[in-house]
């Protein structure tokens, strides 16, 4: 740590030990628009921070660690292409999958904001193909369901999307999404759709993962076993092998691009979200990229002290560092967003789950506490009694629309529970009885937005995303590989030949060979 970083860390400890004993109601009492103060507006979404336990003082002194950190250098890096995952050596730039045509940016020697516009107008093109019915099945029906065959950041952001944004569905179409690799799945979907009437859309970067590659293999023999004579009619792939897709059996003119420098839980911009424009149409989906690219220029633009991404990212730094929250909960009030937190979950954990730092080293202080949650109401009878009364502090982020289209009433009594939580979280209840008392003091924040609209949702995604990379460059590790993830792929491979007999490994712990053993023994 370089003694510059030292320094704010004792005055950051410092200050810590002082404000630990200060009640978030008594800095209300001490500023009485602290509600105003410590809010901010961005792209249709209202940022309230003011329940957490911080000064001006705390935000002062994270701001420092923050240009210590060296985030606004690591961000114009992000943004000009230098290759900031440095464990695999690649650029970062999802945020170019959101850019204006008119961009430029340039990495070995090829114009990338070219290739994505080139992809977007193929994607287009196809939307546009199945939505006024000249693309048809092989029995000449039109297309009306589309299947999504992916897993982890192949699958996770494009259905929350299309789940989140079903208001905006077009036509009398339905979205499947298939990652499990588990049989009763397929059992599943197959019992529901009509094979004659549905796109495949096989979504997978590297177009090796067992789990995608098999779901399409016993799909496609499933079609023609059904009597498909024209696959390509039904079967897309989105990749950056295509190589490997061509062999596999997609037609050359059916496979979608992807490239190095887009990590797959950052990808829904890309063709990954094809299932997202195919789903509201392309219309929407260009608001959806419209709404993170408003989010990407505050993000590049403004000064770290009022730029609300790094400011998430220093609170997320100050509660995980300083206050050991080993938690972090993501509550919406808002059935759209039911899927938002397990998205988040991938986001924030595959990311920021790192114990090495960016030169390599081993790293003793603490990272990215776990990260979850559910719909609000659900979570009011479920695990808020931990949140209000338990000996844990757990950040909460809560979000909720101001309007809706539904019941007036239904929707008031949604927004005061999301208040009544967040007050009653930071204020808590005096009572004699010990078991009623409830301290408070509990921090949160609240997103609040008018309607969840393409450019809306856009720019709640972009905002999350931007929060992860900073959070990774305040704990100085890459946020960008997921080596951890590639592991488990790599002995799952392995034991599949060792279940199936095709390999009997030697070396394998006691455990496993027995936990084998018992799976070979229940196939006699």
């Amino acid at each position: 740590m370089s003694p510059v970083k030292k320094s704010i860390r004792t005055q950051l400890a410092a200050h810590y030990a002082v404000i630990k004993n200060i009640h978030i109601r008594d800095l209300f009492i001490q500023d009485t628009h602290r509600g105003k103060n410590y809010s901010r507006h961005l792209c249709g979404l209202n940022i309230d921070y003011s329940k957490n336990i911080i000064s001006a003082e705390t935000l002062s002194l994270l701001v420092a660690w923050a240009i210590a950190s060296n985030v606004e250098e690591s961000t114009r890096a992000m943004f000009a292409g230098e290759k900031i995952n440095v464990s695999e050596d690649r650029a970062v730039l999802h945020t170019a999958l959101r850019s204006k045509r008119d961009q430029y940016l340039k990495i070995d020697n090829i114009d990338v904001i070219a290739q994505v516009h080139a992809e977007l107008d193929k994607m287009e093109q196809l939307v546009i193909s199945i939505h006024d019915k000249s693309h048809r099945g092989w029995t000449n029906k039109s297309i009306d369901t589309f299947v999504n065959i992916g897993i982890g950041g192949s699958d996770l952001g494009a259905k929350m999307v299309v789940d989140a944004l079903v208001d905006y569905r077009l036509g009398e179409t339905r979205s499947f999404f298939i990652s499990n690799i588990d049989y009763q799945v397929i059992e599943s979907l197959q019992k529901t759709i009509n094979p004659e009437t549905t796109l495949f859309l096989i979504s997978s970067k590297s177009f090796h993962t067992i789990e995608t590659i098999t779901n399409a293999t016993t799909l496609i023999a499933w079609m023609q076993q059904l009597g498909c004579n024209d696959l390509h009619k039904h079967f897309f792939a989105i990749t950056k092998n295509r190589d490997a897709a061509t062999e596999f059996g997609i037609k050359p003119d059916n496979i979608f691009s992807l490239w190095n420098w887009v990590g797959g839980r950052f990808s829904l911009w890309s063709a990954v979200g094809l299932p997202i424009a195919l789903a509201i149409g392309f219309d929407n989906f260009k608001g959806l990229l419209t709404g993170a690219r408003a989010v990407d220029e505050h993000f590049l633009q403004t000064p770290l002290e009022n730029n609300i991404p790094v400011i998430l990212a220093l609170i997320d730094y100050w509660y995980a560092d300083f206050f050991d929250a080993q938690t972090h909960a993501f509550i919406p009030y808002d059935e759209s967003l039911k899927l938002f937190p397990d998205y988040l979950s991938q986001l924030f954990m595959e990311s920021n789950g790192k114990s090495v730092d960016l030169h390599g080293h081993f790293i003793e202080h603490k990272t990215m506490p776990v990260t979850w949650g559910s719909t609000g109401l659900n979570s009011q009878h479920a695990y808020a009694q931990l949140l209000h009364q338990g000996t844990h502090l757990v950040p909460i982020d809560f979000l909720v629309p101001l309007t809706t289209t539904g019941n007036r009433k239904h929707h008031e009594i949604l927004l005061a529970n999301c208040l009544a939580q967040s007050r009653a979280l930071m204020q808590g209840a005096t009572h004699t009885d010990p078991n009623q008392h409830c301290v408070g003091n509990r921090p949160s924040t609240t997103i609040l937005y008018s309607a969840l609209t393409p450019h809306t949702l856009g720019a709640l995604i972009a905002l999350y995303e931007h929060r992860t990379f900073v959070q990774g460059l305040l704990w100085q590790i890459n946020a960008f590989d997921q080596w951890g993830v590639e592991l488990g792929k790599k002995l799952a491979v392995e034991l599949y030949q060792n279940l199936t007999g095709k390999k009997v490994a030697g070396d394998l712990d006691s455990s496993t060979q027995n936990l084998i053993e018992l799976y070979t023994k229940s196939r006699q």
